[in-house]
């Protein structure tokens, strides 16, 4: 059996039981959205496990140790490395990101202030309180968007 058809037949079999447990779990009385979730997780966790195994056994036979299954399961490329500097596309896009969500809580906190009608609120202290907070965490990502627009001039740039 080539690898075209084996791939196909374990597509196959998973589509089938996919639907076989969305169907029984909507027979049962879950929603579709719990039964797609439940059945999403199965997937994931199944082809954890036979990925598990099959690299635990191939790193057995080299004499090396297999890391932990959970470790494996959730982190299969193993830990970030957290010291690597990412690319510049990548603080783009997070800084883009992180400066349209800081606007957005800044413009919320500052219209929640302002549009408040503070006479009639029972806590105005509270509420001070919760949109000074709200405003602060949107001060938060506008500071992160502009330390990941703040590019430094990297030794071993050319350019």
């Amino acid at each position: 059996m080539n690898k075209r058809t084996a791939l196909t037949l374990y597509f196959a079999l998973w589509i089938a039981i996919v639907t076989g447990a969305i169907w029984c779990m909507i027979q049962v009385g879950y929603p579709l959205w719990a039964a797609v979730v439940a059945a999403y997780l199965l997937f994931v966790f199944l082809n954890g496990s036979l990925s598990y195994r099959s690299v635990a056994r191939r790193l057995r036979l080299e004499g090396k140790r297999p890391p932990p299954y959970l470790q494996y399961l959730f982190l299969p490329k193993g830990i970030p490395r957290f010291k690597e500097e990412a690319p510049r596309s990548t603080h783009v896009f997070v800084g883009v990101a992180a400066l349209l969500t800081g606007v957005f809580f800044v413009f919320c906190g500052v219209a929640l202030i302002l549009d408040a009608e503070w006479s009639r609120i029972p806590h105005p202290l509270v509420a001070a309180a919760i949109c000074l907070g709200v405003t602060s965490i949107g001060a938060a990502f506008l500071y992160l968007a502009w330390r990941l627009f703040a590019f430094r001039r990297l030794p071993n740039d050319a350019a």
